[in-house]
């Protein structure tokens, strides 16, 4: 011990004039020295590693940079996810194994981080977990968790439910504190944007390079994104919003050409995709516009669709007479395509998705409470197939995914309050961005919130008909819409009572 204590001290001595000398250096300085000494030995160190052919050792870099921005930077980490998403590939990593990568890794380390620090902080603003959308959002959640434990596929279940947390937790509980300031929301949606517009211009050039043949169309954006269906929808998405900056936001003239070209991209990405359902989730967007813009009383929309519905049923054995003789197959003209909408008898993708619907009402008819659990559509649908409801592209094995739908998913696989759940999301995010929007004083923060409202809007309508909140392509972009509108709400200043 006697030893050790007199090495300390002869330590201490050998050490006391550098330890001196580094006191009286500025910390620039001090910072520049450390900087370089680790880049020298990194470079030294990394010589010998290349010589012997150890090529990964150039990853080490990349990694402290990525750890360093992840303790420090933890806002610009989802600036990066998002820049990142649209270029993801989804990876097969086992049989049953998927990721998407460089994403889902990103966000794990995420999640972990802001879950980390909110504990060590206790500082999360309470009038965000107390706020109406995120009681909604908890419900859903908190349902979905119970109808794990009474699933068919427990670990299935719990994996989807931890898929769910990840993306709630990360673009929507994280996000809100962040959108205090509304540039963010905008730094969050360019983030995306920009890498979304290669994917438009990778996808438009593979398409025309086979010709702009109609079948081609389905997948020419592969491998970013699965079909033309998920491109379609956040397309319709992202071009709703980018209305938002090409038309109400007093900007530059650089600023407008550079919006003017991400519309005129978007909106020919849009139209290349042949997704009849993202084509027309844009009218109810733009529908909802128009009735807030003319001020249009709640009454009288009330009495419009309540003369749609009564007109349906009087006329209904004629409208399923001409929709039952509607034989029109998908097309790439572009007239024919929308004509198909209707087409119930022959078109493949039509027929196939009511045959996906039965089966969700027949699962549901067997466990209307509890459902089959989440997650466990697509190992369970098989079954309940009837082979006169059969389309051309299914499959006695029921190995095709999904309910497509937003609605009767949840439905078959958490029971009647699963898709409530989902519902009520909707509802009371429909109602706080339109209350924003008619009470936030700044008129732009209110358009914000319209077109942030209407954006959203489109993949209500879309999730009628398809499903893709398991995906980090359109989940990302989901929550992050929702967290910004409610942060609108939240922070937003209100008009006085003399303004309304």
């Amino acid at each position: 011990m006697q030893l050790v204590n007199q090495l300390c001290d002869y330590l201490k001595k050998l050490f006391s004039p550098i330890k001196q000398l580094w006191g009286k250096i500025n910390d620039n300085t001090k910072t520049f020295i450390i900087i370089f000494s680790l880049c020298a030995i990194y470079i030294g160190v990394g010589y010998s590693y290349i010589d012997y052919e150890y090529y990964y050792y150039g990853i080490i870099p990349l990694l402290l940079v990525g750890l360093l921005l992840y303790y420090f930077h933890l806002d610009k980490v989802l600036y990066l996810i998002c820049f990142l998403t649209p270029l993801s590939i989804r990876i097969l990593l086992g049989e049953t194994f998927a990721m998407s990568i460089p994403v889902e890794p990103m966000l794990i380390l995420f999640f972990l981080c802001f879950i980390i620090k909110s504990f060590l902080k206790d500082a999360y603003p309470k009038k965000i977990l107390t706020h109406p959308v995120t009681i909604a959002i908890s419900f859903y959640l908190i349902w979905m968790f119970i109808t794990c434990f009474s699933s068919t596929h427990p670990l299935v279940s719990f994996k989807y439910f931890a898929s769910k947390l990840l993306y709630i937790v990360s673009f929507y509980f994280a996000t809100i504190p962040l959108f205090a300031k509304v540039g963010n929301i905008k730094t969050m949606y360019w983030s995306y944007s920009a890498t979304l517009l290669l994917v438009v211009f990778y996808a438009t050039i593979s398409f025309a390079s086979k010709g702009f043949e109609f079948n081609d169309s389905f997948y020419s954006m592969q491998p970013f994104y699965n079909d033309h269906t998920a491109y379609g929808a956040i397309l319709a998405m992202f071009l709703i919003l980018v209305s938002y900056f090409l038309f109400f936001e007093k900007t530059t003239i650089i600023k407008k050409i550079i919006y003017f070209i991400f519309f005129c991209v978007f909106l020919m990405g849009l139209a290349l995709s042949y997704s009849r359902a993202a084509w027309l989730s844009v009218l109810p967007a733009f529908g909802v516009f128009l009735i807030l813009k003319l001020k249009i009383k709640f009454k009288y929309i009330i009495y419009a669709f309540s003369l749609f519905v009564i007109v349906f049923f009087a006329f209904r054995g004629t409208i399923m007479e001409k929709i039952s003789g509607n034989e029109q197959d998908s097309s790439g003209n572009i007239s024919e395509h929308i004509s198909s909408i209707s087409n119930i008898s022959t078109d493949a993708s039509n027929v196939e998705r009511l045959n996906r619907w039965a089966c969700v009402f027949r699962m549901f008819d067997e466990k209307p409470i509890l459902g089959w659990g989440p997650g466990t559509y697509q190992f369970e649908y098989a079954a309940f197939q009837k082979s006169y409801q059969l389309s051309t592209i299914s499959t006695n094995a029921g190995n095709l995914g999904n309910a497509h739908s937003e609605y009767f998913g949840p439905l078959a696989e958490s029971g009647i309050f699963g898709m409530l759940s989902f519902i009520i999301i909707v509802l009371v995010v429909i109602y706080v961005g339109i209350q924003t929007y008619n009470k936030t004083q700044d008129k732009q923060e209110a358009n914000l919130a319209l077109f942030l409202t209407m954006a959203l809007i489109t993949y209500y309508i879309h999730g009628g008909l398809n499903n893709f909140l398991d995906t980090d392509k359109l989940s990302i972009p989901f929550w992050f819409f929702t967290s910004a509108i409610v942060s609108l709400n939240i922070y937003s200043k209100k008009k006085s009572a003399t303004d309304l």
